[in-house]
């Protein structure tokens, strides 16, 4: 089901401020997806009780096996920000958050053989009606008329996301992220290209599932090869410019850490707190 399920898990959690709201979100995490996916296919009453269940299943198999993988990944990087890092550094953390979610990309494959196999032709329309309407509000965040407008936001969405972790940046700081961006600009067509590519193929691959004469063992391989094919595209223009893209913004990443102070420094620290804590309590719910 494309890459919204792999992700939500995080993303819903790492939007969260506070321990409560972490645990809370955590814990009604299964129905936050279903209704997430629900939005995009619309499913009848026995779809619905199929994914509630598999969701369930995920979800304990997620809390026993991915959260402490979570909180070592949050100890590492609550240890890295004490200190300079280099943009290697960063990347491998980068890789390593990759690495968590490919892995519950993987888990949920049989939950995306069963349901995707009782859609109909509705549904998928309603699916790729959906994904028509999030892609236009892509390129309404995204797609600026300007170089100076896409700039422009990618330094406040940038600016934001830093003052998040380390608090308020000082002037130096932000003219470090504004000359960093203005040196690397990214590609929106070839960002839209990839993100059209990822559409066909996922309904290329949903429109297979549904072949009863298929054995699921055939039918898992095409999910995985289409979460793959997310990782390392088959299009090799865009895949070496977005190796380039992750490359830069690790060496942004060590600069601007380069240049945080030691209150900054305990404040990305807290943060990273607040999510370590809550993990760490929600493995032993």
């Amino acid at each position: 089901m494309r890459n919204i399920t792999p992700f939500l898990l995080l993303l819903i959690t790492m939007t969260m401020a506070s321990c409560s709201l972490v645990k809370t979100a955590y814990n009604n995490a299964p129905a936050l997806i279903a209704w997430r996916l629900d939005d995009y296919f619309s499913f009848n009453d026995a779809q619905k009780t199929k994914l509630k269940l598999a969701l369930q299943d995920v979800h304990a198999w997620h809390r026993q096996n991915e959260l402490p993988r979570y909180v070592s990944l949050l100890n590492t990087i609550h240890d890295d920000l004490s200190h300079d890092v280099t943009a290697q550094t960063a990347c491998q953390r980068i890789e390593s958050i990759k690495s968590n979610l490919q892995t519950l990309q993987i888990k949920m494959i049989p939950m995306i053989v069963e349901i995707a196999g009782t859609l109909s032709d509705k549904q998928l329309q309603h699916f790729q009606k959906k994904l028509e309407k999030r892609n236009q509000e892509w390129k309404e965040e995204w797609w600026q008329e300007t170089t100076e407008a896409q700039r422009e936001v990618r330094l406040d969405k940038s600016k934001d996301f830093a003052e998040k972790v380390y608090g308020n940046l000082n002037d130096k700081q932000i003219n470090m992220l504004k000359q960093a961006i203005a040196k690397h600009d990214i590609d929106p067509a070839m960002i839209y290209s990839e993100i059209l590519r990822r559409d066909e193929d996922a309904l290329d691959i949903l429109k297979a599932l549904r072949n009863p004469a298929t054995p699921n063992e055939q039918k898992s391989q095409l999910v995985r090869g289409g979460f793959e094919r997310m990782q390392n595209s088959p299009n090799q223009a865009y895949q070496a410019y977005i190796d380039k893209l992750t490359q830069q913004t690790c060496e942004t990443i060590a600069s601007l850490h380069a240049t945080t102070t030691a209150k900054q420094r305990l404040h990305a620290q807290q943060w990273v707190e607040d999510y370590k804590t809550p993990f760490t309590q929600l493995q032993s719910q």
